[in-house]
């Protein structure tokens, strides 16, 4: 079985993917800018299935789109540059040599959201609620382009028993822990969660925070297994793993400040 896996792994890597997907004149195109847009197309078309549920604007998503996309990029591409030892500030137009954050991405993502709903008057975490569901979505599936690319692996893997995709992934000849695929299948447990939650729940920051808490949990555990040439580092810091754990603590802020709101107007109405 162990073999058969193997042998179906190199094929599709080496016959049917492989980091170019075809070629337009000299130019190649990547796998894993086609599966990226992808994820953010199906997360788009998505959120408007969403806005029912909630009574949100019919044009919300496409503000959203704009507010997020080009910060989100612009931030992916300059967590990486500055915090990869290997580059920097000098290489951020170098796209095509690789190098997008997601934590970046975010990061770039809630400063737009912010923006917009300063301008708009939305309810910030209204507004998270309808994307973190998407989101997380978005990045299960762009954690594919990560496949294309041969990137997001782990530790090296020697007991032979355990070397065949989806446990782990081959690079360079060396078989390694496929964090990419066990953030993908966790990605997706989140976002059933999240969808769960979204339906089920009139509490406005519940999916917000439960995203936050969630996926910091999960990016914070799987990044202390990754290549440690592949760490983004702030000094001696991994600064994907410091962000995640202030995810983490956000995510618990929310929980507390839902808390005690519930409890203030509880009182209220018990005075009233």
């Amino acid at each position: 079985m162990t073999k058969f896996l193997v042998v179906i792994y190199n094929y599709i890597m080496n016959e049917i993917l492989g980091r170019v997907a075809f070629t337009i004149g000299t130019v190649d195109i990547y796998w894993y800018g086609i599966i990226i847009a992808t994820s953010i197309l199906i997360a788009f078309a998505l959120s408007f299935a969403l806005l029912k549920v909630k009574g949100l604007p019919k044009d919300l998503p496409i503000d959203i789109f704009l507010a997020i996309i080009p910060l989100g990029i612009i931030c992916a591409r300059l967590f990486s540059v500055i915090f990869d030892p290997g580059t920097t500030i000098a290489d951020f137009f170098k796209f095509r040599e690789g190098g997008m954050s997601i934590i970046g991405a975010i990061l770039g993502g809630v400063i737009g959201i912010t923006i917009l709903c300063a301008v708009k008057k939305y309810n910030f975490l209204k507004i998270g609620d309808l994307i973190v569901p998407v989101l997380i979505l978005a990045q299960a599936i762009g954690r594919w382009g990560n496949f294309a690319n041969q990137e997001v692996y782990g530790k090296i893997i020697s007991d032979a028993s355990w070397q065949f995709f989806p446990v782990s992934v081959l690079v360079d000849g060396q078989w390694h822990m496929a964090l990419f695929f066990y953030e993908f299948v966790l990605n997706l447990i989140g976002f059933t969660i999240l969808m769960i939650l979204y339906f089920k729940t009139k509490k406005t920051g519940i999916c917000t925070a439960t995203y936050l808490i969630y996926y910091g949990v999960i990016r914070s555990i799987l990044e202390s297994f990754r290549d440690k040439q592949y760490v983004l580092k702030w000094g001696n810091v991994p600064i994907s793993q410091l962000i995640s754990v202030l995810f983490i603590l956000a995510g618990i802020s929310i929980v507390i400040w839902m808390v005690i709101s519930q409890k203030k107007a509880k009182t209220q109405v018990e005075k009233a």
